[in-house]
């Protein structure tokens, strides 16, 4: 079979003919044949599921929280369970959310951006009606209707003894102001942060009888950024009234223990042959000058820098600075 050259490879040959040598043409590489493809490092596609104790121990706290609050609020008793801890992309969390449903957002202080606390619709029905002094259990219809404005102001109350047992529960860790900033219905509406940014997913189920509906908050990571390392590492628990009055007291007590407190004026290193020739009146030369500050040591550690001096007719250490580094200050 006859081979036909290809103008490319006519003109390639024509150029080597006429330079000495002949340019081999570049192939282009295939992905598929190198059985490599591309990776956008940018963003990852798989979220990596990591273990946060202290948001654990957190979840654990407002989870007896609410149990107690909105029980008491309802004059009934609930069964709440919690659901263990997840990270979602936030547009995957948004896309499973019912219309209508009770959008929550709020602004934990000090924290940066917004968070969010969703409401199955049937909780929300369930909790008016039981406010109402029904019992909880009757089948509403959920789709193609909004909240009315008593049934909003309802549930307000939920959510505000949900936003106060947050703050109680992060009180150990980190202490909180939590804000609410406005009530949504529509998902589209409650945009916290980017659909591509990971959210902490915490879910509450809850038990009313027949009527069984969760509470879920939606946290972004980026939000905790500050705290990170602390929602790493193991939880300390919550400190009680007595654990308080007891940290009180001994802070009280150890202010009270004495301790050595010497200031240095110098040094010197003398042999031994001096040393024993020493009179009265002898002078000894330090290493320090006159106008040069002094260690002072606490307990034998240096803590601070100062002069000496004379206060109201007794020798006094005047303190210029503290020691942060024994090696450097």
């Amino acid at each position: 079979m006859e081979q036909i050259l290809s103008q490319d490879e006519v003109d390639a040959l024509l150029k080597g003919i006429a330079g000495g040598d002949i340019e081999e043409p570049e192939e282009q590489l295939v992905e598929e044949a190198l059985e490599y493809s591309s990776y956008d490092f940018s963003r990852q596609e798989r979220i990596v599921q990591v273990k946060m104790p202290a948001m654990e121990a957190i979840n654990d706290v407002f989870l007896r929280s609410i149990r107690s609050s909105i029980s008491a609020s309802l004059r009934r008793i609930l069964d709440i369970t919690a659901v263990p801890m997840e990270l979602e992309r936030f547009g995957a969390f948004v896309r499973t959310l019912p219309v209508p449903s009770s959008l929550q957002i709020f602004k934990m202080e000090p924290f940066r951006g917004h968070a969010l606390f969703v409401i199955e619709p049937k909780l929300v029905f369930a909790f008016v009606e039981s406010f109402l002094g029904g019992s909880g259990t009757r089948n509403v219809r959920i789709e193609g209707r909004d909240f009315t404005g008593i049934e909003q102001r309802l549930i307000q109350r939920i959510v505000n003894l949900i936003l106060s047992d947050l703050e109680k529960a992060w009180y150990s860790l980190q202490p909180i102001k939590v804000q609410h900033i406005r009530s949504e219905i529509n998902p589209q509406f409650a945009k916290i942060c980017e659909p591509e940014d990971v959210v902490i997913i915490n879910r509450y189920e809850v038990d009313m009888d027949r009527a069984v509906g969760s509470i879920t908050s939606c946290i972004p990571v980026t939000n905790l950024e500050s705290v990170k390392q602390k929602l790493m590492t193991t939880f300390q628990r919550e400190q009680s009234d007595e654990d308080i009055s007891l940290k009180r007291i001994l802070t009280e007590n150890i202010k009270n223990v004495s301790v050595d407190f010497r200031a240095e004026l110098g040094r010197t290193v003398l042999p031994a042959g001096d040393i024993l020739s020493l009179e009265v009146g002898d002078i000894i030369q330090l290493d320090k000058r006159k106008d040069e500050m002094l260690p002072a040591f606490v307990g034998g550690i240096r803590k601070y820098m100062g002069s000496p001096g004379i206060h109201r007719g007794n020798k006094a250490f005047l303190i210029k600075r503290k020691v942060f580094d024994q090696e450097r200050d």
